[in-house]
């Protein structure tokens, strides 16, 4: 899938050798560009679970993070303008400093080392439950915050100033993948004030403080103007990204006004049938309405193939397994599910949008260790054991089953029924989801596919009300560790049960327990 995100800072944020120009007129606030980002993200929340991974490319433009890392794999400055390990010989700590630069909020409040603290303690809160807490498990007490053993002010960090951010490590630790794991969008600053107050919204569904246009803040070049399912995503220069307002140009920074992405919104039609939303955009593409197209489908993904400009990121497509599951209790069934799957089949016939076959459950791209090599080089190939999946189903004692795969349908029930008329939804998902069940029906199971919309599917891995479940393991992180920690339930990263009468700890999603591990 094309990524866009990079050309679209490298137009937004300018050198500073050309800072002190501006390029508008009297009254003049700058360029529109129409295009087409992502899906229409079901919030744009860091901390919580990512449905879909493009939304990293929205998140990307109204989020700064301490660092970032550019199109060449370096390590740059971003939030923070630079970064330092120090050794304290009173503690006997191991400790890591970032300096950040002077920047506002969208509402125009400045940006301040305690709204990252915040944000990472956010994460690491059980009640949060985000997938992304193992990323801070390098910080003193962070694993210990997690589980629910020690309170958030245990925590390895303080503000020694306003813009000064201090980690303290759990023990010796490489402060250069640090560096590289704070680039992840997810860790980026987040407002206390506005997640409380939408918290005290009676509504239920108007206490996600990043759901709204009228309630969310921004920390990056961009805020959100309009956020509307099915209708369109705005987002507009923040006027106070870096700015000193008395002084400095309207566009110092940031040059375009606004980028603007619309969703289908009339009844588009092609040789009698409805168009799907990568078919109306490929349309408007082709009219010059937009100026950039990052989604596609097989056929339009041939069609501007030569065109398109990609990189590969560090995360995948994977389908958990519940181990609760009486037919899925057995490793060795688990085993022989994964290996009937043919991931280049999935890539070149099914989905067919330059996507790489996975080799393991972490990608390519993963640091193993501390020293630099890619951890699926070391690991290998888990995919071609020798065993075939009927040998291991019959190492199992197992011949057949029946269980459910439950797969994302990335539009809400409200959308669809709206649209029902004037749109046509294909969903990829449900597409693999149909091989697979051919494939692991001709191993003899009986397999019920069950699609279900966002709420509904974060409730189902939430409450882990599920057989097997499609998900997109959107991590971004560097390094192994990240990926592999939660699957111990003492860092799950799910909730902590305050009931005396129950475990207190919480299993992964997959509820999978295994005490060696």
């Amino acid at each position: 899938m094309k990524r866009i995100i990079v050309l679209l800072l490298c137009l937004t944020i300018l050198a500073v050798s050309f800072a002190s120009c501006s390029s508008l007129k009297e009254g003049e606030k700058g360029a529109s560009i129409s295009v087409y980002l992502s899906e229409y993200p079901q919030t744009l929340d860091p901390a919580l679970v990512q449905l879909n991974s493009d939304v990293s490319q929205v998140l990307g433009l109204i989020f700064e993070t301490l660092t970032t890392i550019d199109e060449n794999g370096k390590l740059k400055p971003a939030l923070a303008t630079k970064w330092y390990p120090v050794y304290d010989k009173i503690t006997n700590e191991y400790k890591m400093k970032f300096a950040l630069k002077d920047t506002q909020w969208s509402d125009k409040r400045a940006v301040s080392a305690n709204d990252v603290i915040y944000a990472w303690k956010r994460i690491l809160a059980p009640e949060t439950e985000s997938p992304y807490a193992s990323m801070l498990y390098p910080i003193k007490n962070a694993k210990q915050v997690k589980a629910g053993t020690m309170t958030s002010d245990s925590l390895g960090l303080y503000s020694e100033e306003d813009t000064l951010l201090v980690v303290t490590f759990e023990q010796d630790y490489n402060t250069d993948l640090f560096a590289e794991t704070v680039s992840n969008i997810h860790l980026a600053p987040v407002r206390e004030d506005a997640v409380v107050r939408a918290l005290k919204e009676d509504k239920p569904e108007d206490r996600d403080w990043a759901a709204s246009a009228a309630s969310i803040v921004c920390n990056g070049p961009f805020r959100v103007q309009a956020l509307e399912e099915g209708v369109k995503l705005i987002l507009e220069r923040n006027t106070y990204y870096m700015r000193d307002i008395e002084d400095d140009a309207l566009d110092k920074y940031v040059l375009p006004y606004r980028i603007v992405c619309q969703y289908q919104e009339d009844k588009a039609v092609k040789d009698g049938t409805f168009l799907t939303q990568i078919e109306y955009q490929t349309k408007r593409f082709k009219e010059e309405k937009i100026f950039y197209l990052s989604g596609f489908n097989k056929e339009t993904y041939s069609e501007f193939k030569d065109d398109i400009e990609s990189s590969v990121t560090s995360n995948s497509y994977v389908y958990y397994f519940n181990t609760n599951s009486q037919v899925l209790s057995k490793k060795e069934v688990r085993n022989a599910l994964s290996l009937a799957l043919d991931r280049n089949k999935i890539v070149n016939e099914i989905t067919g949008t330059g996507e790489i076959a996975a080799t393991g459950y972490i990608p390519n791209g993963v640091f193993d260790a501390t020293d630099k090599k890619d951890f699926r080089t070391v690991g290998g190939n888990l995919y071609t054991s020798g065993t075939s999946p009927s040998d291991l189903l019959k190492q199992a004692g197992v011949s057949g089953g029946s269980f459910t795969l439950t797969y994302l349908i990335p539009e809400s029930k409200a959308l669809i029924n709206r649209n029902k008329d004037t749109c046509k939804y294909v969903n990829i998902y449900e597409e693999v989801a149909k091989y697979a069940q051919s494939v692991w029906q001709d191993l003899g199971f009986e397999v019920t596919l069950k699609g279900l919309n966002p709420n509904d599917y974060i409730e189902a891995l939430y409450n882990r009300e599920f057989d097997v479940l499609g998900i997109n393991n959107v991590m971004d992180s560097v390094d192994a560790f990240a990926y592999l920690a939660p699957f111990s339930k003492y860092y799950s990263g799910s909730a902590v049960s305050v009931d005396f009468e129950k475990e207190a700890f919480t299993t992964h999603y997959t509820n999978l327990e295994d005490k060696e591990y």
